[in-house]
């Protein structure tokens, strides 16, 4: 039996039939073969993540077909083009490497500083001082790889017993004093007016006092950003001018914003917060948010109603077998990452398709919104028999890098700050969501309670990596890309499959 041609159903873009990919009859013939080798523990469906390109989803096909046949069931794997991980790491790397990038998280970090002042302390207790030489060095060190730990701390501001809350700057004023202080900063000036030029701003233009040429560099920021930077482009026309209080004002929305986010309790730590907020402000559309919309889309596409949508396919040909009177014992879905955000569009579709359809659940780290998750649960929790997420821990999460230097918190993470447009956007996969019951309390974050809510109904319902609770509640993952890997987290799906939650 070949994996390829018997477990794997390959769509693109949630649809089947093209070039390359599993035709509708194929996809016919796998559903009806699933059926014939009446597997004792019925059909798996699996579901791979959204870092996962093709080539990468037919080995996980190859590795896992034998494991969950020997679990009594028949497994069927979605494989389905998404490679988010090749579009993250090559644009974050473009990115690290981008002068106009560092300039920005040196200015946005000397400020969010300065301005959030006395609740900053160092690893050993003390102030940090604030010398925006120092940092600016620190910070150049620390973009070449020559130091061990970012110059401002990875982890949240400690706020002093008593502290009271500091009150958000006006944007205009912070800008005004970002701008005074322009002059002091000779790199910034050259940065960024090579920027205006790089960007169709004319040649030859100079820093604000006029002494230093502008900087040789790319143009990678956004249009939307540059326009705010800078005065807006006519069509066939260069840029009008250069005016740096534009360009103060640009880096005080983006202080402005990592402050709010360390008064909101919201950040992800001083360093991740800034680059997530340059990143979200200067690089949304580079850094890969149009990739990750049109992956989430694709998962959507497949259940549209289209006679070739993997999907809807998948529905039909299970109604077929039931109108014959064939029936599996029970459906186990597991999804891996972005696979959690499939197996939600799944279960809306089943309400359509298939009213009578139950499912078993497994989630490895779920990078779906709990916002989404919630409504699944309010429309359709009687169609989830049984239920079991792997996922780390929130100490676990935050030290598993997706990219060293410029990114060094999961991809999950990254998703929440980043990727889904918002600040810290609650996933179900992350801990912090549903351990911080006084932060994301029920009366400010109803949809986040009544996901914690539903999950805790068994104690069985979450595994919080690294776990040894025993068959079928184990996990040794440290890192996202772990969970289809990690022999721990296998063998205790293995043991799901094979003997139930």
């Amino acid at each position: 039996m070949s994996v390829d041609q018997d477990h794997v159903i390959h769509s693109r873009a949630g649809r089947l039939g093209t070039d390359g990919i599993t035709s509708r009859s194929d996809a016919k013939r796998i559903v009806a073969s699933a059926y014939a080798a009446r597997p004792a523990k019925g059909l798996a469906i699996h579901f791979h993540g959204g870092l996962v390109n093709t080539k990468a989803g037919l080995a996980i096909a190859e590795k896992l077909t034998p494991r969950y046949s020997g679990a009594g069931t028949y497994p069927v794997f979605f494989v389905w083009e998404a490679g988010l991980l090749e579009t993250l790491k090559n644009n974050l790397g473009d990115i690290l490497k981008d002068e106009v990038f560092q300039e920005l998280v040196k200015k946005v970090g000397e400020w969010a500083v300065k301005e959030i002042g006395g609740s900053f302390t160092t690893r050993g207790g003390g102030p940090i001082p604030i010398d925006k030489y120092k940092l600016r060095r620190d910070f150049d060190s620390w973009f070449a790889g020559q130091a061990q730990a970012p110059p401002v701390p990875l982890e949240s501001p400690v706020e002093k017993p008593g502290a009271t809350r500091g009150v958000e700057p006006d944007e205009d004023t912070l800008a005004t004093n970002i701008e005074a202080e322009l002059d002091d900063d000779e790199r910034f000036q050259q940065v960024m007016a090579g920027l205006y030029v790089a960007s169709g701003g004319g040649t030859g233009t100079t820093t604000k006092g006029g002494n230093v040429p502008a900087a040789n560099v790319r143009a990678l920021v956004d249009e939307k950003a540059l326009d705010e930077m800078f005065l807006p482009r006519t069509a066939g026309a260069t840029r009008a001018g250069l005016v740096w209080f534009k360009v103060a004002k640009f880096v005080a929305k983006v202080v402005i914003a990592v402050i709010r986010r360390h008064w909101n309790k919201r950040d992800h730590g001083l360093y991740t917060t800034i680059v997530e907020e340059v990143l979200r402000a200067a690089y949304l559309a580079k850094v890969g948010e149009v990739a990750w919309r049109m992956m989430k889309k694709d998962t959507a596409d497949a259940f549209d109603g289209n006679a070739n949508s993997v999907g809807t396919a998948l529905f039909a040909d299970l109604a077929e077998l039931a109108g014959q009177g064939k029936t599996f014992d029970q459906i186990t879905l597991i999804g891996h990452s972005t696979g959690a955000v499939y197996i939600n569009n799944l279960i809306e579709g089943a309400a359509r398709a298939m009213p009578n359809g139950k499912f078993n659940v497994i989630l490895l780290a779920p990078a779906c919104r709990s916002d989404a998750f919630s409504k699944v649960l309010a429309a359709n929790s009687s169609r989830i028999a049984n239920f079991r997420m792997f996922t780390m821990t929130d100490e676990l999460e935050s030290q598993d890098q997706l990219v060293s230097i410029i990114y060094p918190r999961s991809l999950l993470y990254f998703i929440s700050g980043v990727l889904e447009g918002e600040a810290d956007v609650p996933l179900v996969g992350m801990n912090r969501f549903n351990a911080d019951q006084q932060l994301f309390s029920k009366n400010a974050f109803k949809y986040i309670d009544d996901v914690r809510t539903w999950l805790a109904l068994k104690a069985s319902n979450c595994v919080w990596s690294i776990a040894t609770g025993g068959l079928g509640l184990n996990s040794a993952s440290k890192s996202h890309g772990d969970f289809d890997n990690d022999e721990a987290t296998l063998l205790s799906i293995e043991h799901v499959l094979k003997n139930g939650y």
